[in-house]
């Protein structure tokens, strides 16, 4: 439902009625609680929620006719009776099947395709023409390394899966107790982490097959190769630069990466954390010291108002919501602008550059109707060795709203699907191979 009710807004955008992400958010909640059985009381919500003014309810009705129309009248049988294939099946929408009685067979195949969402077509498009085309300035997205196929989906998520806390949605709102209840889990998954990476260490000790030596050794031999010498890897240690979202909605992921990405990255000269929320500002020292528990931070008065999610996310008990509220060039009362954050970022001397440097973003791409300026992430990405996008939303709400998604991807070697700590996991481990 959720990508059906971006598409309407979109279309009520192009009507002139200027929906807020806020009072997409809000149509969102109403729509749950309302339901599309009953068509009137469907479209009061959404007439509600998202048409402030009086001019706009005309253009309101119609959009939602052309948009949310009736099911067309099936043709009677021989009884009389109305049938429900063919024509009635048929809507303009793409998401009209809910409307249909529950129970019937269509919103039973729409509760299924919901259950199971898909890349949004513009970003599927980019995975798929990207390894084909040579040019990187069209594309060098590789990779999307997505939830597995045993990974609860996002309905079932709110039924039993969700009591298995490495697939607890961050998105959600989460008091501090069941932050903390997460943040017992982190221990094991650091540990599987290393395990992976331990056995992919020695795999890695022995090198691969050295052929232009094993035809010369074996000359005396007829060129039969019956030794087989390897040549061993070069151990490289790579620059890396952590770029996290810091604001109200990914904090939280934020701050459970940081905690796991710790423990396998030294925090310093070759790796280095960039907060942001409308600019960025270097914290890698005040990480650092969290981490290690050396100093309780001390709160900045313009911020002792704010909310910040994270007072459970305690490595070493300090909470990750007195951590930024301590960080005083950081403004986390402001809406996220990650247009204005590149270009600073790029100006400035903390841009990442090297051959060896792996750039890391986690952030949801919001930029809140500000301007993407998409080609500051170029210039950046154009000097870095690899480039991992971390998504802490699922996928389905990619390139929806005011996602600008769409537009950074095709300067992306590899983006992850983060919603949850099973998703930050992944990422954490795509970054490591990288690096």
């Amino acid at each position: 439902m959720i990508p059906a009710l971006s598409r309407f807004v979109e279309a009520l955008r192009r009507e002139g009625i200027d929906a807020s992400p806020a009072e997409t958010v809000d149509a969102t909640r109403a729509v749950e609680h309302v339901g599309p059985e009953n068509r009137e009381r469907f479209r009061d919500a959404l007439r509600l929620s998202l048409v402030k003014r009086r001019e706009g309810l005309a253009a309101f009705a119609r959009v939602f006719d052309a948009f949310f129309a009736p099911p067309a009248r099936g043709r009677r049988d021989r009884k009389g009776e109305r049938s429900t294939t063919g024509a009635g099946m048929r809507s303009t929408g793409r998401a009209l099947e809910a409307t249909v009685r529950p129970g019937s067979a269509p919103g039973a195949r729409a509760r299924r395709a919901a259950a199971r969402p898909v890349l949004p077509a513009s970003i599927r498009s980019d995975i798929e023409r990207s390894p084909r085309v040579p040019t990187r300035r069209i594309g060098r997205l590789r990779e999307a390394a997505l939830a597995p196929d045993g990974a609860p989906s996002e309905v079932s998520r709110s039924g039993a899966a969700a009591e298995r806390p490495e697939y607890r949605d961050l998105t959600r709102p989460l008091p501090s107790s069941e932050e903390r209840a997460l943040a017992a889990t982190i221990p094991g998954l650091v540990d599987k982490l290393r395990l992976r990476v331990s056995r992919r260490a020695r795999r890695a000790r022995r090198g691969r097959i050295w052929a232009r030596r094993a035809f010369r050794d074996n000359l005396s031999r007829g060129g039969v190769p019956f030794v087989l010498p390897r040549r061993a890897a070069k151990l490289r240690r790579s620059r890396v630069v952590l770029l996290v979202d810091v604001s109200f909605s990914t904090a939280r992921a934020t701050g459970f990466f940081l905690w796991m990405a710790s423990a396998f990255l030294a925090l310093g000269r070759r790796t280095r954390v960039i907060a942001f929320v409308d600019r960025p500002v270097d914290i890698t020292s005040e990480v650092d010291a969290w981490i290690r528990g050396r100093r309780e931070p001390g709160v900045t008065r313009s911020a002792v108002s704010t909310r910040v999610p994270g007072a459970g996310i305690r490595p070493a008990g300090i909470g990750f919501d007195a951590l930024l509220l301590s960080i005083p060039h950081l403004n986390l009362s402001a809406p996220s602008d990650y247009g204005r954050t590149f270009h600073a970022l790029l100006r400035s001397r903390m841009r990442p550059a090297g051959r060896d440097t792996v750039l890391v973003v986690l952030g949801d791409g919001r930029t809140n109707r500000f301007e993407p300026l998409a080609w500051s992430l170029d210039e950046i990405t154009r000097r870095c060795r690899c480039v991992v996008w971390l998504v802490p939303e699922p996928r389905g709400r990619w390139g929806t709203g005011d996602s600008a998604l769409p537009e950074y991807l095709p300067f992306v070697d590899t983006v992850v699907e983060a919603r949850d700590l099973s998703g930050l996991a992944r990422g954490l481990d795509t970054l490591l191979r990288r690096a």
